[in-house]
């Protein structure tokens, strides 16, 4: 999305992305992605909004509440960027096979809080030879990886499956996290492949980079190489 008085610095208008999970991380990805003027994004969910999602998902209102959210981030995000196709999906992955519509994606971003979708998603990453995004809060805490398969470390050898140890987490963290993947999203996009193979972890004030090895018994990993 660009204004009238801008200047445009980079196009990502011919990139389709692919948001699995349209909660807080997906949520605060999907307004920046939108922004940056992305040409197609793919809005996966099955779940419907909850009271208690309101403070940290800022796209849903109180009269949401029992509406799905996929529906309703691709109608919030449409009225914000017009420019940009937005298509939900409303489903639950629970297989590789659940994934078939984000072959055509140029990335995934990975925004769900449930380990076994997670594991999925990392999967049909390695298997499709798809780039992913991964985004993960817990509490103050959180965390972003960028993997590029055949080229990084896969998610397992970064630690970026892992589950939450808290039941909630607060929106400044949600905000954080899904801004950074959202980042790491674009510079992908641009060509710009620095960060991959790199965890961003965010500890309450604090950030910090850590390069990632592949291990050496990683069957992911050990899968050929793709061109980018």
């Amino acid at each position: 999305m660009k204004g009238k008085n801008d200047t445009q610095l980079f196009s990502v208008s011919d990139k389709t992305v692919c948001i699995v999970g349209c909660g807080a991380l997906g949520t605060n990805a999907a307004v920046h992605l939108a922004g940056a003027g992305v040409k197609k994004v793919y809005l996966c969910d099955f779940d419907t909004v909850n009271l208690s999602n309101l403070n940290r998902q800022f796209l849903f209102r109180e009269s949401d509440v029992g509406s799905f959210k996929c529906e309703l981030l691709k109608k919030r995000l449409t009225e914000y960027s017009s420019d940009t196709d937005f298509v939900s999906v409303n489903l639950c992955v629970n297989s590789e096979d659940d994934l078939i519509f984000a072959k055509e994606s140029d990335i995934i971003l990975c925004c769900v809080d449930n380990v076994a979708a997670r594991e999925i998603i990392a999967e049909f990453s390695c298997s499709e030879g798809i780039p992913s995004a991964y985004g993960c809060i817990d509490g103050f805490y959180g965390n972003a990886y960028l993997y590029i398969p055949g080229k990084t470390p896969c998610p397992y050898c970064a630690g970026a499956i892992s589950d939450k140890s808290v039941e909630s987490s607060v929106s400044s963290s949600a905000g954080i996290i899904g801004s950074m993947q959202a980042n790491l999203v674009l510079r992908y996009l641009l060509d710009d492949f620095d960060p991959a193979g790199k965890i961003f972890l965010f500890d309450g004030d604090l950030w910090d980079t850590l390069s990632i090895k592949k291990s050496s018994t990683c069957k992911n990993c050990n899968k050929p190489e793709v061109k980018i």
